[in-house]
């Protein structure tokens, strides 16, 4: 039966795709040349049209065990920090967690709550309603980083890293829900398919 299937983590072509999906980002669009592997951050393409030889290969998807040239293309499976840290630095992300925690906005009431948001970012990025602990986490979590980004003097701005063509919000509490979103993308249930 289905109640033995081995989780497993998904492909890193999959685990781009779907960031851009999740955000409607995604270009649909079939067929075209080949895309060049340096605009890995920045084509909304589906990962499948990128370059893929020894000497070209897009960072984000080598770690994610892109298949292997010179091993007729087979995959190995691994699970390393800097799969995490390729998610969490990437531009890609940044960007679909900044359109993603605007459209969740405006599709809730403007002045909802922060339990409302969360449930919605859960259900958007994990296809699953969040746990009482998971609620009473984010909401703490929206509120803390509201009250930490409105006194925004106090905060060191952050200039390295490949830059974000949307920038994030000028509002506090919408900030807040965008580094949310962005902390879901990088969620162990978004990468693992069960």
């Amino acid at each position: 039966g289905l109640w033995h299937f081995p989780s497993r983590r998904l492909e890193g072509e999959v685990v781009r795709d779907s960031v851009l999906a999740a955000a409607g980002l995604l270009d649909p669009a079939m067929g075209g040349p080949d895309i060049d592997q340096s605009q890995g951050e920045t084509v909304h393409r589906r990962s499948i049209y990128f370059r893929h030889a020894h000497e070209k290969q897009m960072e984000f998807l080598r770690l994610f065990d892109a298949p292997n040239v010179a091993e007729c293309y087979r995959r190995a499976e691994s699970i390393i920090p800097q799969q995490s840290l390729a998610q969490a630095n990437s531009a890609l992300t940044r960007e679909a967690a900044r359109v993603s925690a605007a459209r969740l906005s405006r599709q809730l009431d403007p002045e909802g709550s922060d339990a409302d948001f969360g449930d919605a970012a859960f259900e958007l990025l994990l296809a699953r309603r969040p746990t009482d602990d998971e609620r009473a986490t984010c909401e703490a979590f929206l509120s803390r980083q509201a009250a930490m980004l409105a006194g925004g003097s106090k905060l060191t701005p952050f200039a390295e890293g490949p830059q974000v063509r949307v920038p994030p919000s000028t509002d506090a509490r919408q900030r807040a829900r965008e580094s949310l979103l962005h902390v879901l993308f990088n969620h162990h249930e978004f990468v693992t398919l069960r």
